[in-house]
């Protein structure tokens, strides 16, 4: 029997790994309120042949924080203390991520941490909305300045998978959200 935590389980194990699966898989999740959202939660990217994928993990992604429905902080990172730190996603080179593949490698790690001042924020940078996406309406992570929504739909009761979906994106980008429980 497949119940939701046998969900989660195959997701964190990478054992969804196309994205017509991954479509499937959330057509078929139930939807998150927005009111859900609120909080801190560790992320980590579903590999699915993206070119994205790993890109997130290697510049140290640690997260989200959905402080309210104004105020999202969408790309929370740990620096090399552990320490965690707001990054502008309007400064990270998206649409060249997307023609090729960045260099995923600790020395890039390096050189992003480096660039770190110039790219750290405390102000929010995305806000949640409910929006109607493959026919059901859920919580929606809508970018301030980039042409990015990541939608959600509820695993369990502290996992959602994420499905990124960018203008001019040939594919959705997914990730697992898990609740941080600090």
């Amino acid at each position: 029997m497949i119940t939701q935590n046998s969900i989660a389980e195959a997701l964190n194990a990478g054992q969804y790994g196309t994205t017509s699966d991954l479509m499937v898989l959330f057509d078929q999740l139930e939807i998150v309120s927005v009111e859900e959202m609120i909080g801190q939660w560790i992320g980590k990217g579903i590999a699915t042949n993206h070119a994205m994928d790993g890109m997130l993990e290697t510049y140290g992604w640690y997260g989200k924080i959905f402080e309210n429905t104004e105020k999202v902080h969408p790309l929370l990172f740990l620096d090399n203390k552990g320490k965690l730190f707001k990054v502008n996603p309007a400064l990270l080179p998206f649409s060249l991520a997307l023609k090729w593949k960045l260099p995923q490698s600790a020395l890039m790690r390096q050189l992003f941490l480096l660039f770190r001042p110039l790219l750290r924020t405390n102000r929010s940078k995305a806000r949640l909305r409910l929006t109607t996406f493959r026919g059901k309406t859920s919580a929606t992570m809508i970018y301030d300045h980039l042409p990015i929504n990541d939608i959600f739909r509820k695993v369990n009761d502290h996992t959602l998978l994420g499905c990124m979906d960018m203008k001019g994106m040939e594919q959705p980008f997914f990730f697992l959200l898990e609740r941080d429980l600090f």
